[in-house]
């Protein structure tokens, strides 16, 4: 059941996690040279584009799925298999393109030959791991063990600051170590989820029943396109920014996202607690999708204002080679606190598998890439992240038809219920 003290649980539970992994993240941040941040910075990034595009369209699938059959614990097991079929065939179509894009701007970042393969490999063994135990481990938040399965999280989290600690002590700070740590936490826990994923599914074999893999793999093709759009926004941003700006202004872009990891456990309420209420809401929903931005937007407002009354305190957790970046980081917090409203909407609309009108969001992407350039100066952190905030109106006129559509085929009523 959805309460606040589930939700204050996950998020006591979730903290924890980001916490340890904002203090990995910044102390690489400090102990890396700019050059090597920026390096690691274009890494990183490709690494969220690649989960981005390919958990996408098949998350929305199978949480569509799930809302259907569950409690049924021989259809959800079903609906994994599907799934994780879905999600090869999905890889198997843009997994060439990303790498040749991380290979392009890698180099376009300073990285020699050498560090471009290694970050490469690093980034599809990453790809493996999150295979075996993401997407599928919606199942554990609609049993209700979303807090477990954050506090496996935590642990992973906490492991990796230990490990950046040791690498540290052992002078072995580095890009190519730095993204282990990140594989790291990707890996040590796919062991844990498929012993969970057996209990909770009873055992019941995942051969994937045929009329739900075809529903769930229209959702997740029809999603391609816009995930690859919406993974192409940060690329493009930094392409823009290789372009005019200096290393110094991408690593300051990729440093200021650190501290933007704070409110990662409390976005991450949304697809754990938000998607599986709003799945059984079918009246009231504007209301309903409006109280749930409401309330997950009040940790970005307050980011905001704390980067507005006391940006030094922020820029400290970052290093002093960042120092100076008030303004940056104010429109950091700012971009955060929009992208992130807009976000939770899409994530609640989405889940129900209305994603028809998705393509908006590439028609406007593609214009603003033009447009965007020729009224955002894109040479520094702060005119990154601006432009990259233009991307949040496509997805809100894509919401506005999405329910316009659900109203219209009788899925859903806006209005209250008749008496």
């Amino acid at each position: 059941m959805l309460s606040f003290k589930t939700i204050g649980s996950f998020i006591a539970t979730g903290i924890v996690a980001q916490l340890a992994a904002a203090v990995a993240g910044m102390l690489l941040v400090r102990w890396m040279s700019v050059g090597d941040y920026a390096i690691y910075t274009v890494a990183v990034t490709m690494i969220g584009a690649l989960a981005m595009i390919t958990r996408g369209g098949v998350q929305l699938g199978l949480a569509a799925a799930l809302s259907r059959v569950w409690p049924d614990r021989a259809l959800a097991a079903a609906a994994v298999g599907a799934a994780t079929r879905t999600r090869l065939l999905v890889s198997a179509l843009t997994l060439p393109g990303i790498v040749a894009m991380a290979w392009y701007l890698l180099v376009r970042a300073g990285a020699d030959s050498a560090i471009v393969g290694v970050v490469i490999a690093i980034l599809v063994a990453i790809w493996l791991a999150d295979l075996r135990g993401s997407v599928i481990d919606q199942v554990l938040n609609f049993a209700g063990q979303a807090i477990r399965l954050q506090a496996l999280d935590s642990a992973m989290a906490i492991g990796r600051v230990g490990l950046v600690a040791a690498l540290w002590l052992a002078n072995a700070v580095s890009v190519t170590f730095a993204l282990m740590t990140n594989l790291f936490t990707v890996a040590a826990r796919v062991p844990v989820i498929r012993r969970w994923l057996d209990r909770v599914l009873e055992d019941h074999r995942r051969d994937p029943d045929p009329e739900t893999e075809t529903a769930l793999r229209a959702i997740a093709l029809r999603q391609i396109p816009v995930d690859l759009f919406a993974a192409l926004q940060a690329p493009v941003t930094l392409f823009l920014l290789t372009r005019s700006g200096t290393n110094l202004e991408l690593a300051t872009y990729g440093a200021l996202a650190r501290i933007a990891q704070i409110l990662t456990p409390f976005s991450a309420v949304s697809l754990a607690y938000f998607v599986p209420a709003f799945a059984k809401v079918r009246t009231n929903v504007a209301a309903a999708i409006f109280g749930y931005v409401a309330l997950g937007s009040i940790p970005g407002i307050a980011l905001l204002v704390w980067a507005i009354l006391a940006p030094d305190t922020l820029l400290f957790l970052i290093g002093p080679q960042y120092a100076g970046q008030a303004w940056a980081l104010a429109v950091c917090a700012a971009t955060i606190a929009v992208m992130s409203a807009v976000q939770i909407a899409w994530t609640l609309v989405a889940h129900r598998g209305w994603n028809r009108w998705g393509w908006v969001r590439i028609g406007f992407g593609a214009a603003w890439c033009l447009i965007g350039p020729a009224l955002v100066t894109v040479d520094t952190a702060a005119g990154g992240y601006i432009f990259y905030c233009g991307f949040a109106l496509g997805t809100v006129i894509a919401l506005v038809l999405e329910l316009s559509s659900a109203r219209k085929t009788g899925e859903i009523a806006l209005g209250a219920p008749s008496p």
